[in-house]
């Protein structure tokens, strides 16, 4: 599918969506829940290359929506339902640039009272993509299991665990992977949060090179040609380890407007193959 019918698919969701959650907040008597976000991500391997000659890098700009309602059930229970979409359009290869939209349900258990009691969260994600690339737009389902502890009044503790899969048009994308991740974060100032999170995952992963490229044709699942850097490259699956630390701070701005800055480092391995991505990204935040 071109990223041109994908963009009109994913609109045609959303509305679809937003019709659909837009009256159940009225029934259920909560109110409706906006919130948006526009920014940009700079990547310095977006080939996954552990060659020099092959690794390249690229901008995004990206833009993020959520729409929907939360209410509580009793004096423990929450939950939430919202749509959600998100796309980003690469500055130099194109073909990176992609769209999604979803739905994002999730119920959250509070184990006694105060501000420090620990909470278990369980959340549902499923979503279509589309992307400039052939045969990588297709379906993503991702469920998780969280637990969060606000340790101290300004600051606290989350587990997660994330199993994902993606169901790509072509054989080459499709994907599945399992991911844990511990995250924290102090609020330095009132307005300011600082935030720190480690994660390992270990699944399917692409690599972008020059053919021949004999080690990762045969540790490759599924390996095919590509045109998405311009000149004609291999698109090579293969399973691997990726650990992964993102640190970063949030300012707010207004009562409605937030700023968000992060780095994120991820090592990527598979026996002696192994590459590198440094991201930066910056984002500010609206709530409605």
């Amino acid at each position: 599918m071109s990223l041109c019918a994908a963009r009109k698919l994913a609109k045609l969701t959303l509305v679809w969506l937003l019709a659909a959650v837009w009256p159940l907040a009225g029934v259920l008597g909560a109110a409706l829940e906006v919130s948006a976000e526009l920014g940009g991500r700079y990547e310095s391997n977006v080939s996954n290359s552990n060659l020099a000659s092959d690794r390249l890098a690229d901008g995004f700009f990206t833009a993020h929506l959520n729409a929907g309602t939360s209410g509580v059930w009793g004096r423990d229970w929450r939950w939430h339902a919202y749509l959600a979409g998100e796309g980003e359009q690469a500055f130099r290869f194109t073909g990176l640039s992609q769209i999604e939209g979803g739905v994002r349900l999730g119920v959250d258990r509070k184990f006694g009272l105060g501000w420090n009691a620990p909470r278990l969260q369980i959340d549902f994600y499923t979503a279509y993509r589309g992307s400039g690339q052939d045969g990588a737009s297709g379906a993503r389902l991702s469920p998780s299991l969280g637990f969060v502890w606000q340790m101290v009044e300004r600051g606290g503790l989350s587990i997660r665990y994330l199993p994902q899969w993606f169901f790509a048009e072509g054989a080459v994308f499709y994907s599945g992977a399992q991911e844990g991740r511990v995250a924290g974060w102090f609020d330095l100032f009132p307005k300011t949060r600082l935030f720190l999170d480690y994660s390992v995952r270990y699944g399917d992963v692409v690599s972008y090179a020059t053919p021949p490229r004999p080690d990762l044709a045969a540790i490759a699942e599924v390996k095919e040609p590509t045109d998405v850097f311009g000149a004609e490259r291999m698109v090579y699956r293969f399973d691997a380890w990726t650990h992964s630390i993102r640190a970063g701070f949030e300012q707010d701005l207004t009562t409605w407007m937030k700023l968000r800055l992060a780095y994120r480092f991820e090592f990527t391995q598979r026996g002696s193959l192994n590459y590198a991505n440094q991201i930066g990204e910056i984002g500010l935040r609206f709530k409605f």
